[in-house]
């Protein structure tokens, strides 16, 4: 893996989800039963083909388009598989043409199949900046199984 067949399989992705191609996108990722896709909102989460063909058609199927652009791409192979994180921004595209730009992120896995890399697992989010205060006001933070607060 490079870092040219890296940046052609996120441009790839981008082409997919802009020109609403399911067909395409569903070629770039693996066909194994536990491929893994989630979007960025909650409920927006496919594991295995079914699910992904699913997810696609919903998100392609709504009133924008999404683009992305990832000029900051960190990635590692280890062992057969490709680890990234890969951080820009992503343009939603209304019917009308109007655009919204806002960030975005994949965290993702590949593998190579049929001597092509294709996405195992890949997660999209959109970062959020620091919170100016506490959003939960009191609720106890997290903590490991079996700890209790004082």
């Amino acid at each position: 893996m490079n870092r040219a067949i890296l940046q052609e399989l996120l441009r790839a992705l981008s082409t997919g989800f802009r020109t609403r191609d399911a067909e395409g996108l569903l070629r770039l990722f693996s066909g194994d039963a536990t491929v893994t896709y989630a979007h960025s909102k909650l409920g927006e989460k496919a594991i295995g083909p079914t699910e992904l063909r699913g997810l696609l058609s919903e998100l392609l199927g709504r009133a924008v388009a999404y683009s992305f652009e990832f000029p900051d791409v960190i990635f590692c192979e280890h062992s057969g598989f490709v680890w990234l994180l890969a951080e820009g921004n992503c343009t939603e595209t209304d019917d009308d043409g109007a655009t919204a730009v806002f960030p975005y992120r994949f965290t993702g896995v590949l593998a190579q199949e049929e001597a092509r890399w294709r996405w195992l697992v890949l997660l999209g989010s959109e970062p959020v900046s620091a919170f100016d205060e506490d959003p939960f006001g009191d609720v106890l933070p997290v903590r490991p199984l079996g700890v209790t607060a004082r």
